[in-house]
């Protein structure tokens, strides 16, 4: 989840989908290895560019976990080669970074540039993940990334507290609806009215609560195709 930055001072925060994209980071020193770990779980193409790479930075490629590229690092890179979905800028140089940034905006690429998140078209948020299905986000817009830790930490708590795994369970039963509901149901709103009734559905709660997970599947075809 990431907040993305608008030209007018807003932002907005989004949750963007970089499954199949193509991130080339600049710069394989300690910052850069922070964002590798950040885009691990993406399924998204990893490039690394940098003359000195990490040792873990190493091993990454080693194991087709990422394409690393030793070369010296400049303003000049050419990044077309790569077509870029996001440009991730974390080198140890300042200027470097942020010639680095103007340069993927030309090109309409997102970039980041690791020690300017306010120059940005994004930066990132304190991630709170809850048994991999629900992913909340706290920011403070940069304001201070120490606070957004720290909140982090006491949101973390209560929210881990308070979301069972039946409600995690009946997130995935609502995707599956979805999915279903689609097949069948030709409006938006109509799939709408379908799935806030599945919500409220006393079988389905029953079912639920004895984790039979199958046999609510089964009943939600039915549902769908009698709608």
């Amino acid at each position: 989840m990431y907040k993305l930055h608008f030209i007018n001072g807003r932002s907005l925060i989004i949750d963007l989908h970089l499954n199949g994209k193509t991130v080339v980071i600049i710069g394989a020193g300690n910052e850069a290895l922070k964002r590798i770990k950040l885009l691990e779980n993406e399924k998204c193409q990893i490039i690394v560019i940098g003359e000195k790479p990490h040792s873990e930075i190493t091993k990454l490629s080693r194991t087709k976990k990422l394409m690393l590229k030793k070369t010296k690092l400049d303003s000049s890179l050419s990044l077309k080669k790569y077509s870029p979905f996001l440009v991730i800028a974390s080198t140890t140089d300042n200027l470097l970074n942020q010639k680095i940034v103007q340069t993927a905006r030309k090109m309409k690429i997102l970039a980041y540039a690791s020690d300017s998140p306010e120059s940005s078209d994004i930066s990132y948020l304190s991630l709170i993940n809850i048994k991999k299905t629900i992913r909340v986000g706290i920011s403070t817009g940069g304001a201070s990334p120490i606070m957004a830790k720290k909140i982090k930490s006491k949101t973390e708590k209560y929210l881990k507290k308070n979301i069972s795994n039946q409600d995690v369970q009946l997130i995935k039963i609502q995707k599956f609806a979805r999915t279903e509901s689609k097949k069948h149901i030709s409006t938006q709103v109509e799939r709408k009215k379908f799935l806030y009734t599945l919500m409220n559905d006393k079988r389905v709660k029953e079912l639920l609560k004895d984790r039979k997970y199958k046999l609510i599947q089964t009943i939600i075809k039915k549902m769908v195709k009698d709608w």
